[in-house]
């Protein structure tokens, strides 16, 4: 099987600002926009996957982030943050769907790696719930998720 990379990257918005996923040549294959932004409610927000032209609406919620350390240098390893999906918090909801997230420092650049995987071998058929992760851990001030 042939490994296939993305690029995840924001809207240029401020306000209502969503996601796309776009391939190795630069197509966008899917993408989340917001359509209705709330104040103090949920945003309701298209998940649109441009391979399958499936498209499914969902509430998501504001991001909740607690630190679990005492204000010092390390508190990012302790940092816990979520936002709701359709009512769920986006971790359980994904480990529901057998996602697992294992993270760390990046080798060779200062920055993090995460690898999310699927309990079986997963392929474009699963892009629905990859791109689900890698919006989780772009919206989310969390660093850390093993």
């Amino acid at each position: 099987m042939m490994e296939k990379k993305y690029l995840l990257q924001p809207e240029k918005k401020a306000w209502k600002q969503g996601y796309f996923l776009s391939d190795e040549n630069g197509s966008i294959v899917y993408e989340a926009k917001v359509l209705k932004q709330s104040i103090l409610g949920s945003q309701t927000v298209e998940f649109i996957n441009h391979l399958t032209n499936k498209s499914e609406q969902h509430k998501i919620g504001a991001v909740v982030t607690m630190q679990n350390g005492t204000g010092g240098m390390l508190d990012m390893f302790s940092t816990r943050s979520h936002f709701k999906i359709d009512g769920k918090k986006v971790w359980d909801y994904l480990h529901e769907q057998g996602v697992r997230i294992d993270s760390g420092l990046s080798g060779s650049k200062l920055g993090m790696s995460y690898t999310v995987t699927l309990d079986v071998i997963t392929t474009e058929d699963h892009l629905d719930i990859a791109f689900l992760a890698a919006f989780g851990i772009a919206k989310t001030e969390q660093t850390f998720y093993n």
